[in-house]
């Protein structure tokens, strides 16, 4: 009996530590080093078909948030992992709104896609910075096109980092390479292959093995 009873006190604390951890909060604000007078607003569009379950992936379908926009956080959560820290058994959040219309927005993150913590995301996701210096490298000739969330060759990289944000290091390991991926859906995918600092050819729809 008194075996038993030990291994079920085992038991229930490999699944403790498995699942602990989900209601874990991170701040937005302290993350971003926000002043007190300032904004948050979006780097880059967030692209999304249901603002309630948004990729971390920028699925680029659907509507989209304009980069620049101002958001207040809602809540954030860093999400759980087996105890191996390679499966996501519950993915993390970041819950916002955009207060010009009072819409609420989550996304759901996985650091396995990103392949960074839920802050650095958040960092590359969101800045204090004012609009003008998110669109500040954008070439005043693409300026319409990036806005209305347009992509076309011999555009430029800074033009694609507004429209769709940096490429997920799953796939595109370096932002050196020539070649960036990203995806219209979470089942096809489409390349972006650069001559220098400009997009020669934006590669077929493909599949996912």
């Amino acid at each position: 009996m008194k075996k038993f009873s030990i291994k079920n006190m085992l038991m229930a604390a490999v699944v403790a530590v498995t699942f602990c951890g989900c209601a874990c909060h991170v701040s937005m604000p302290e993350v971003l080093q926000q002043p007190q007078s300032s904004q948050i607003r979006t780097r880059y569009h967030i692209w999304y078909t249901d603002a309630e379950n948004i990729s971390v992936l920028n699925y680029m379908e659907g509507d989209f948030i304009p980069a620049g926009t101002v958001i207040e956080p809602i809540q954030v959560s860093r999400g759980t992992y087996d105890i191996w820290g390679t499966v996501s058994v519950v993915d993390g959040t970041i819950k916002f709104r955009t207060p010009a219309d009072g819409r609420e927005y989550t996304m759901r993150y996985d650091a396995n896609l990103t392949m960074m913590p839920i802050e650095n995301f958040i960092r590359q996701l969101f800045t204090v910075e004012g609009a003008e210096t998110i669109y500040a490298d954008v070439p005043a000739d693409e300026l319409e096109r990036v806005k209305a969330g347009r992509l076309e060759k011999n555009m430029h990289k800074s033009s694609v980092l507004v429209v769709l944000g940096p490429p997920a290091k799953s796939r595109t390991t370096e932002m050196t390479n020539q070649s960036w991926l990203y995806w219209k859906n979470r089942d096809i995918v489409f390349r972006l292959i650069y001559r220098g600092d400009k997009i020669r050819q934006i590669g077929a729809l493909d599949k996912l093995d």
